[in-house]
C-alpha cells in the first residue's frame, strides 16, 4: 500500500518527461531564454543608466539639496534593476566579465553582441559604486541653503513630521533693474544696510567627474551593437541639444535665409527676452556655473584680430527691442518701417528715409573721448524712451529701445568698449607695472551702423532677425582712463 501513491503519480510524471524541457521551466527562465527578450530590457537599462549619470552630473553642480537626494535615490534604484537583470542572464557577472571585458571562452546562452552589452552594464555599474558616497558627502554642505521639498503625497500626510529648516538664503526684495554703475563713484544701494544674498559656489570634484566619465564610456561603446530598432539617446548630448534649442539658432533658420546670408556683411541672430540673461535672485543657483550670456553670447558682427569683437547686443523687454548697456557700451536705434534689408543703403548722399535730426545722429555722431562725458551720454540714451505710436522729437530722434514690429527694418548705432580689468575691479596697479600703464589701459572699441529686420517670432518671445553692417566708424577713444585707476 505504501507504493500506491507513487503508482498513481507515475502516469503524470511520465507525461512530464515526454514534454520539452522548456515547457516545465519557471516563467523567469522562459523569459530569459526567449531570443528577443534580452534586447528590450538591455535597451531600457542602458538608457536609464545614461539618464542617471547625467542626473548625478547635474546634482553635483547644483546647490539644491533636493536634486542631490533625488539623484541618490535614482542611483540606488538603477543599481538594483541592473543587478537583477544581470543575474537573470548569467548568475556570476564577475566570472563572465573580467576586467570589464566579456570572456569569450565561457559558454553561455548570450551571443557575442549580448555579452558585450551585458559586460558594459556590469562595468558601468561598478564604476558608479562610489558615487553614492560622493553624493552623501555633498549633503551636509547644502543643508540650510533652502528648505527641503516634499512630494505632494508626503506634504498631505498626517504622519509626516518635517523638521523646520530656516534657509540661509533669504528672499530678495523686489528691486527695479539696476542702472549701469558709474565708474569712479561708489554705487548707491537700493536699500540702506541691505546686503544681497551671496550665491554658493559648488565645484564638482575631479574624482566624481572621472567616475562619471568612466561609467559612460562602456555604455557608449556598445550602442552600435544594439538592433537597428533600438533608440538610445546619450543624455549629456541631449541636454546640450535642448539647451541650444532654447537659446540658439536652429539649423532651419540658417537654411531658410541662405541666399541673404551669402551677401557680404550679413548675418542672422536670435534675440532673446531680457529675462533669459537675468538670473532670478530668489532662485538658488551655482554662481560658478556659466550663465546664458556666457554660453550663448551676442552674435559677432565683424571678425576681429583683437580680444574685442563687436556684437549685436539686443534683447527683448516689454515688447521692445532694447540695447543692454554693460560697462561703457551704449547705442540707439529707430524703426525705418517696412523697407527691404537687402538693398538698403544709408550714407550722407542717401539719407532721405531719415529725418534731418536722425540723419545727423546716426551718420555724424561722434562719441565723447572722456569717461565722465561718455557715462553721461550713456545715461542720456538709457533714460530717453519713445513710446509706440509716437514720432521722435527734435531732441530725441532715437532711443535705446523701440517697439518690436515684425517685417520692419531697424537702424542701429552701436558703440562698444572693452574696458581694462583694473578699471572695472578698482585693483591698484603695482609700482613695477606702471611702466606698462599704456598697455594695461588699452581699450579696444568699435562703432558700427547696423540694420536689422525681425522675420519670425518664437513661442518663448524671442525673435529671429536678419542683420547687415552698413558702415564702420573710427574706433572711439577714452583719453583719461588713467584718472580712474589707483597706483600702488
Amino acid at each position: 500500500m505504501r507504493y500506491l501513491p507513487l503508482l498513481l503519480l507515475f502516469p503524470f510524471s511520465l507525461s512530464l518527461s515526454l514534454l520539452p524541457a522548456s515547457a516545465v521551466e519557471p516563467p523567469n527562465v522562459l523569459e530569459r531564454r526567449r531570443p528577443n527578450a534580452f534586447w528590450p530590457q538591455a535597451e531600457y537599462l542602458v538608457q536609464q543608466q545614461l539618464n542617471v549619470i547625467q542626473r548625478i552630473n547635474k546634482a553635483l553642480a547644483s546647490p539644491d539639496l533636493n536634486r542631490v537626494k533625488g539623484a541618490q535615490g535614482q542611483l540606488l534604484l538603477q543599481e538594483r534593476r541592473v543587478k537583477k537583470f544581470l543575474e537573470s542572464q548569467y548568475p556570476i557577472p564577475e566570472f563572465l566579465c573580467r576586467n570589464g571585458q566579456e570572456d569569450t571562452t565561457i559558454v553561455t546562452e548570450l551571443d557575442v553582441s549580448q555579452s558585450k552589452v551585458y559586460c558594459a552594464l556590469y562595468s558601468s555599474t561598478r564604476q558608479l559604486k562610489p558615487m553614492n558616497a560622493e553624493l552623501e558627502y555633498r549633503l551636509p554642505m547644502l543643508v540650510g541653503l533652502r528648505a527641503p521639498e516634499l512630494l505632494p503625497s508626503a506634504r498631505s500626510s498626517p504622519f509626516n513630521r518635517q523638521e523646520s529648516v530656516i534657509p540661509r538664503f533669504s528672499p530678495v526684495p523686489d528691486f527695479p533693474d539696476p542702472e549701469p554703475p558709474v565708474i569712479g563713484i561708489p554705487a548707491k544701494r537700493p536699500l540702506a544696510g541691505y546686503e544681497p544674498p551671496f550665491q554658493p559656489a559648488i565645484a564638482p570634484s575631479e574624482e566624481a567627474a572621472a567616475l562619471l566619465s568612466a561609467a559612460r564610456k562602456p555604455l557608449l561603446s556598445v550602442l552600435d551593437v544594439f538592433p537597428p530598432s533600438a533608440q538610445i539617446i546619450d543624455s549629456a548630448v541631449a541636454t546640450q541639444i535642448a539647451d541650444r534649442g532654447d537659446y540658439a539658432l536652429w539649423a532651419t533658420d540658417v537654411q531658410k535665409h541662405s541666399r541673404f546670408l551669402a551677401l557680404p556683411g550679413t548675418g542672422i541672430a536670435r534675440v532673446l527676452p531680457a529675462e533669459s540673461y537675468r538670473l532670478d535672485p530668489n532662485q538658488l543657483h551655482n554662481r560658478i556655473q556659466p550663465t546664458v550670456a556666457q554660453r550663448f553670447p551676442f552674435m559677432p558682427l565683424l571678425k576681429s584680430n583683437s580680444d574685442h569683437v563687436p556684437r549685436l547686443a539686443l534683447e527683448v523687454a516689454d515688447g521692445n527691442f532694447r540695447i543692454p548697456m554693460p560697462g561703457m557700451d551704449y547705442g540707439f536705434l529707430v524703426n525705418l518701417g517696412d523697407l527691404p534689408l537687402k538693398e538698403l543703403e544709408i550714407n550722407q548722399q542717401n539719407a532721405s528715409i531719415l529725418s534731418p535730426e536722425q540723419a545727423k545722429l546716426f551718420l555724424e555722431y561722434v562719441p565723447p573721448n572722456r569717461l565722465e562725458t561718455l557715462q553721461a551720454e550713456q545715461r542720456r540714451f538709457l533714460t530717453t524712451k519713445i513710446g509706440a505710436g509716437f514720432l521722435p522729437s527734435l531732441t530725441t530722434p532715437a532711443t535705446n529701445q523701440v517697439p518690436v514690429v515684425l517685417k520692419n527694418t531697424y537702424l542701429l548705432r552701436l558703440v562698444q568698449f572693452q574696458l581694462p580689468e583694473v578699471v572695472l575691479t578698482g585693483e591698484p596697479i603695482s609700482r613695477s607695472d606702471r611702466r606698462y600703464l599704456n598697455l594695461i589701459l588699452d581699450t579696444p572699441s568699435s562703432d558700427l551702423l547696423v540694420a536689422f529686420r525681425p522675420v519670425e517670432r518664437r513661442f518663448d518671445g524671442s525673435y529671429i532677425v536678419l542683420w547687415r553692417v552698413l558702415d564702420q566708424f573710427p574706433e572711439p577713444q577714452i583719453v583719461d582712463l588713467h584718472r580712474y585707476v589707483e597706483l600702488d
